[in-house]
This record gives C-alpha cells, structure tokens and sequence, in this order.
C-alpha cells in the first residue's frame, strides 16, 4: 500500500472538493467511513482473474426476468392500491425497458474486466471497485451524489490508490450493485406486495437515474491518482490535450506498470524524470526540444523503450513482434508479400497441374497467376498487419474552445471559376465550412483561376467580379462578431509550353505553392485579392479541401489541434532538408456524402458506409500501424513553413502528375484517421475511370 502522504502528493489538496459548513460533519463522517473501508479490505495481489462481474449480471437479468413477468399479478394483490408498496411496484414496470437496458450495459462494460484487482470484503472475494460502490450506497443509505461518491473516492485512494481501470469501472460498479438492489427490493415485493420496508424501490431507481445522468469525464479524471504527475509535463502540453489524448497516455502508463515491477504512480514519476532531464539538455533545433522534454515521448513516442528499460518492462511476445515489425517494415511487409504470392502460385499450381505437365507451360502459368496471386499476397498482408497491430489515434490538442494566436489557420479552396451558378455554389458552401467551424483564427480562402485557354484571353471577367462581391458581402455579414474573415485570391492565366495553352500555373498544386509564398511574402501571383491581407501573414496551418468537400463541423479544430501536438510537428532534417520525425501534413480520414451515393448505381454500390460517424474513432490504415506514416491524397491540414522549406524549387515545373503522393513523402504525411472530412463520390463510369486513370499515371510517374 502507498502511504497517505504519497496519495496527497498525487491528487492534490485544491483538487478535493470541499463540504459546505453545513454538511462538514456528513463529510467527515463519509471520508472516514471510506478510510476504513480502505483500512479493512484485504488486498490479494496473486488472486486470478475471476467471472464475478458476468456471472452477477447473468443473474441480474434472470431476476429481473422473473420480476417483470409477475409485477402486475402483484400489484393486483397489493393491499392499498396508492400506498408505498403499489407505488413501487408501478416504478418496476414503468422502468422495466431502462432496468433491462441497464442490466444489458452493465454487463457489456464489466464482463471483459476479469483481472482488475480483487479483495476479501466480508468473507467474498470481489473487485475491488465493486466492495467500493457497496460500502458508499450503505453509507449513504442507497442515495447517490456526485460530488459525495467523488469525496468518497478520494478519501479511499489516500490510503490505497484506485489502478487506471479501476477508475473507469467504478460507474458500471456502480449501477450493478444499484440493480442488484432493485431486483433485491422487487422480488421481494412481487413475492410479498404487503410486507413492511424501510428501503424503497423509488429511492434506489431515482438513484440509478442519477448515476446514469451525471457528467463523470471531469470526476473520473480527479480520481486517477497518476494524473497529477503527468500534469507536470515540462513541455507544458499534457494539460492541453484532449480527453482521449490524455487517456492514451495513461493507458500507456497502466500497460508499463501492469509488466513491470513498478506501480503506476512509480511509472508516472520515471517518465516524468525522463522528460526533465531532457528538458534541461540543449538541443539545435528547439522543437526537437519540445518533443523529448514532452512527458508522452516517453509514454507513446520513441522513449517509450528508454522508460521500459528503466522501469524493467517485461513485454508479452505479441508486445515483442510489434516492436519487432515496427523496426523492420520493409522486411516484414515486401518478403511476406513476396513469400504468400508464391505459396499461392505454389498451391493452384500443385493441386491443378498434373506431374506430366511441360516445364515451359508451368512457367507460363505462373505468369499469368502472377498479378492475381500478388494482389490476394497484398489483401492478405494488409488483414495480418491490422490485426497484429492495434490502431494508435494521434495525439491532439484540445482546441474545442478556440484556436489559440500562434496556430491561425487558413481553409483554402483550390478551385476554377466556370459559371455564375458554379460560383455561387463556392461561396455558398465556402460559409457552411466557416458556420461549421466558426473560430476568430480559422479563416476561409477560394484560391481560383479561370479555365485553360487555347489562346490568350482577357482576365477580366464577370465570374471574378462576381465572386469578389460575394466574398466581400461574406465579411460584411460577419465582421465584429469575434469570428474568421473571408478571402479570394485569384491568378492569371499563363502560357504552358508542354499544355500548348493558357492556364492557372501547375493548377492545383501551383495555387497551394503561390499561396505558400504570398503568405510569406516571397512573391505574389494574385493581382485580384479579396480580404484582410494582414492575416495571411500570420497563418501558420492550411486546410486544403477540394470543391466538393464538406468540412464537418469541429473537424478544423481537431485538424489543427492534432498538427499543433509536439510529438506531431514536422522535424526537418537539415542535410537531406526532408521532414524526419512528426509531420508536415496530417490527412484526415475521407467519407462519401449520403447524397452523392443515391446519384446512381455505381456510387451505391461502391461508396461504402457513408455519412459521418458521430462516434468517430481511428481505424486501421496498413501504413499508419507499420510505418507510423500514410499517404497524402490531396485533402489535409499542413504546416506553412514546413512546406515552404521542403518542397520550394524541390521538383522541376510541369513534371508531376501526381503530386499529393510525392508530396507527401517528403514532407511526411500522418493519418489522422479520426478526423472525417466529406466529399462526393463518382456518379458515372467514365468519371471514376478518368480519376484512377489520372492516380494511376500519377503513380507511374513516381516509380519510374
């Protein structure tokens, strides 16, 4: 057990909530109640994982079964029809869907927990959390608060601290022993409608109720012992993070202490440890700084192997082969690919030829089982790889509340003017992004050109004029409300020797390069310029988004908020001048809109799940689990600087086809695969088959 004085040293006296004068006495009575409940229960450290919390909740819903079944033939038999007994009754069937919902939740969050610590109360042997819900509803007499059941807590944990699972089984606990209550009180009265209680069924559902309603993110969060540690983060960036973030770190740290030799607590302070001395070392380059003396280098990052050996981590064998795959991903995904595509051609060869057939007919046949081969090698790698590795979201910066000064960020649409109508549509859909994502340092750009032109034409046209005049209204209409501004920056058509015409120089990747420079003030390509030009300056992120792309709402904040990480910035080696560690570009995960897919067909059929998910969460990309990098297709979040730096003068002019790809490997791009962005998916044939004819020469083009 660790001592008081430790445990204060964790939670922190100013995050004890504190009693009204009122109340002192029920307080101090509570905290001493749940000291000497921490004082009697008897930890068994050796005890195996046991079936405790299914086997209860198998017979919760058994009893409850058996409840609803007779509570109306009971309350017939009730002896006062609006006494407390018929009263209760009614509560049983009024709320028989929440209790059996209840009893079906309770047993999905608690059946997998078999190896939380378990004690000796009362003669049983239980979880931990579980003689913890049990001793506060006694104390309390079945009535539940949040902030007492918080008091509780933390008055227990100053004599044993809870584990990080603990912590987050203490809610289901909770509700079981509140059911088990219930289904008590209920068969009770459905065997007997006239007996005397004191307990009622309506105190104990109020108290569920009250259970399921609270708001537990912020209370939880007080009770991990660990977590006032990792607040002290000499990067300064832990307290910053979001929720899920913050959980990922702390699952690191249940994960490192649960095989090793140290507690939690113990684990917490070494990687603190760690990320001090790196913080008083000297470095060259002062995000590389940032990043080792960042506490989650060493939960999450490369130093996680430094805080194991000091901590004397022992991994289990599926811990050793990520490790090892990790290391060595070429090896692993180009031989495995190699050695299935022959296994493959070996079988169909051995069980469809027979032993007389030429030598000369085998080799051809195995040509032309090569492609087909290959690719079943690849979706069969690609199923290893996912399952092998666990899907690791991204860090992020919690920038729900507003982005702060030094990460403005500019949502720039890369588009062609073609039509009055087409362009009311940009600016029309240039809003809804801004109204989705509304925030006093995120602004919005159309970055147009007019189409190509065989011959050399006038610049001046309506369809400019016109989208000058809606932009120009979009400021008006929100300019003083605290929010991001509106912009238009429009190039001139020039001649392309190769094209043999007039066009937007290096279209869409030459809008995103001229727009770099003008925002750095190394030269200007827009002689038509709509907005506050003394912003462009100062933006530091840009989020390049087609025509079609919906920007769902928040989706920016948590761009930038996962760009702006100190494990995510782009670390820039200065001989090869490519980005090293962290990354340039971040590419969210893209969905197909709901009504791009009733267009036809062929988008039904092949767009997949569509819509956005509101329970968002990475999925696996092959490429993100193995080598910590994805691939950059166009639409994402990227730093300035970092893309002025690497790719500036870097390839020669109109030599790319696919320059997303290429882009993305020099200036590293990361999968942000929780973050949705939204576009339409191909309603024709021919358009489908024009974009992967163009990604497929794309693709070519950088092979060779």
């Amino acid at each position: 057990m660790v001592r008081s004085a430790q445990i204060h040293g964790a939670i922190g006296e100013e995050e004890q909530p504190h009693s009204s004068p009122g109340n002192a006495a029920e307080a101090r009575s509570l905290r001493s109640a749940a000291k000497e409940v921490a004082a009697s229960l008897g930890w068994l450290p050796g005890a195996p994982s046991s079936d405790t919390f299914s086997r209860r909740s198998q017979k919760l819903a058994e009893d409850f079964d058996n409840i609803f079944e007779n509570v109306d033939a009971a309350f017939a038999k009730a002896p006062d029809s609006k006494g407390s007994n018929a009263e209760d009754l009614l509560w049983l069937r009024d709320n028989a869907q929440q209790l059996r919902s209840g009893t079906r939740g309770v047993g999905t969050d608690l059946a997998p927990l078999t190896d939380l610590p378990h004690v000796t109360s009362k003669g049983e042997i239980v979880p931990r959390v579980l003689a913890i819900a049990q001793a506060f509803l006694h104390e309390t007499d079945t009535t539940f608060s949040e902030s007492k059941f918080e008091e509780f807590c933390i008055a227990f944990e100053e004599i044993t601290p809870l584990e990080f699972h603990e912590i987050g089984a203490l809610v289901p606990a909770l509700k079981l022993v509140l059911l088990e209550q219930i289904a008590a009180q209920g068969s009770a009265l459905v065997n007997d409608p006239s007996r005397k209680s004191r307990k009622r069924v309506t105190t104990s559902i109020r108290s569920l109720e009250n259970v399921t309603q609270a708001s537990w993110e912020d209370v939880l969060e007080r009770l991990v012992p660990f977590d006032r540690i990792l607040r002290e983060d000499p990067a300064g960036a832990y307290t910053g993070m979001d929720i899920e973030s913050r959980n990922v770190y702390r699952e690191s740290v249940s994960r490192i202490a649960q095989r090793s030799d140290r507690t939690e607590l113990e684990v917490a302070e070494q990687a603190l440890l760690l990320a001090r001395q790196a913080h008083e070392r000297k470095y060259r380059d002062p995000r590389i700084a940032q990043r080792e003396s960042h506490i989650g280098f060493y939960l999450i990052g490369e130093g996680t192997e430094l805080l194991c050996q000091r901590v004397g981590f022992h991994p289990t064998f599926r811990e050793r082969l990520r490790r090892f795959l990790r290391k060595h991903p070429d090896e692993f995904l180009l031989f495995g690919i190699a050695g299935l595509t022959l296994a493959i051609i070996t079988g169909i060869l051995w069980l469809l030829t027979p032993a007389t057939t030429s030598p000369w007919l085998v080799l051809l046949s195995m040509l032309f089982l090569l492609l087909p081969s290959s690719q079943a090698a690849v979706e069969l790698m690609n199923y290893v790889i996912t399952n092998l590795l666990p899907v690791e979201a991204l860090p992020k910066l919690d920038f729900s509340e507003g982005i702060p000064g030094d990460c403005v960020t500019m949502v720039a649409i890369p588009t062609l003017l073609l039509s009055e109508k087409q362009v009311q549509a940009l600016v029309e859909d240039l809003e809804v992004r801004f109204l989705g994502n509304h925030d006093r340092n995120i602004h919005f750009a159309l970055v147009s050109d007019l189409p190509d032109s065989s011959q050399p034409s006038p610049e001046e046209s309506s369809l400019v004029a016109l989208c000058s005049k809606l932009i120009g209204e979009l400021n008006q209409r929100y300019s003083g409300k605290g929010m991001g501004s509106f912009f238009l920056l429009h190039r001139h058509r020039v001649y392309n020797p190769r094209e043999r015409g007039w066009m937007g120089w290096e279209r869409k990747r030459g809008k995103l390069l001229d727009l770099n420079q003008l925002m750095r003030n190394q030269y200007d390509s827009f002689p038509v310029k709509v907005g506050d030009l003394s912003i462009l300056t100062t933006v530091r992120f840009v989020i390049t988004l087609d025509s079609d792309t919906e920007l769902p709402r928040g989706s920016a904040h948590r761009m930038v908020g996962a760009l702006a990480h100190p494990l995510n910035q782009a670390i820039i080696d200065p001989v090869k001048n490519i980005v090293v560690a962290g990354y340039g570009i971040l590419q969210p995960r893209v969905g197909v809109s709901v009504q791009s897919s009733t267009r036809s067909w062929l988008a039904a059929i092949f767009a997949g799940e569509t819509g956005l998910d509101p329970y968002t969460r990475a999925i696996s990309d092959v490429y993100q689990d193995l080598y910590g990098e994805g691939t950059f297709t166009g639409k994402g979040i990227y730093e300035v600087d970092a893309m002025v730096r690497v790719l500036n003068r870097r390839f020669p002019r109109n030599a790319l086809l696919s320059h997303d790809l290429i882009e993305g490997a020099y200036a590293r791009a990361g999968l942000a695969t929780d973050v949705v962005v939204i576009e339409d998916y191909p309603s024709h044939f021919s358009a489908y088959n024009r974009r992967k004819h163009r990604w497929l020469r794309g693709d070519w083009q950088i092979v060779q």
